[in-house]
């Protein structure tokens, strides 16, 4: 990292299917430093051995802020493109997840305030492009659903919110380039 230049945390956040990690996936072949999105894999594994987030909420929760965190620490003192770091969802989506279902608590209300983002780009449900996977297992309402909950839990953490609109990738990509 440049010596006085400190890091800046950027997280796409919104409900599954939005095209969050298409644009972290043009970002990252723009040579920008991005973390992928590990609930994918923690899910896939978790359903390998028979359980899924509606059976197992907590579980599952506990191993995406583990990868969340990781992700977050590595943050700290790398050095990047233009100082700019993306995430594919932050950890506060864990807590909105979990409220969405009515299975936060007070631990899992509380964990936001240890993490501080600089900005979040939110990707509004977008049916047209909404797929349904062996991972992905919500109806395209069920997904509608989490969007005001995560709004709400960045919002509640003080934290600028920008809405990413429904363009192509790249004209996401731009907006958000130009948002920064």
């Amino acid at each position: 990292m440049i010596q006085g230049k400190i890091n800046k945390r950027i997280v796409l956040a919104g409900g599954p299917s939005t095209g969050k990690t298409s644009v972290i996936n043009a970002l990252s072949k723009g040579e920008f430093l991005c973390f992928q999105e590990a609930a994918r894999e923690i899910l896939t594994d978790y359903k390998l051995h028979g359980s899924e987030f509606k059976t197992n909420p907590i579980g599952i929760s506990n191993e995406i802020f583990k990868r969340r965190h990781e992700d977050y620490e590595k943050g700290k003192d790398i050095s990047c493109k233009e100082n700019l770091i993306f995430y594919d969802r932050g950890i506060h989506e864990i807590t909105a997840y979990l409220k969405s279902i009515n299975k936060s608590s007070h631990y899992w209300d509380n964990l936001p305030n240890n993490y501080k983002y600089d900005l979040i780009f939110i990707f509004k449900p977008w049916e047209e492009i909404y797929k349904k996977d062996e991972t992905r297992i919500e109806e395209f309402s069920e997904a509608k659903k989490i969007s005001p909950f995560i709004y709400k839990v960045y919002n509640n953490a003080g934290i600028q919110i920008i809405e990413v609109p429904n363009l192509s990738i790249e004209e996401r990509v731009k907006f958000i380039l130009n948002s920064l």
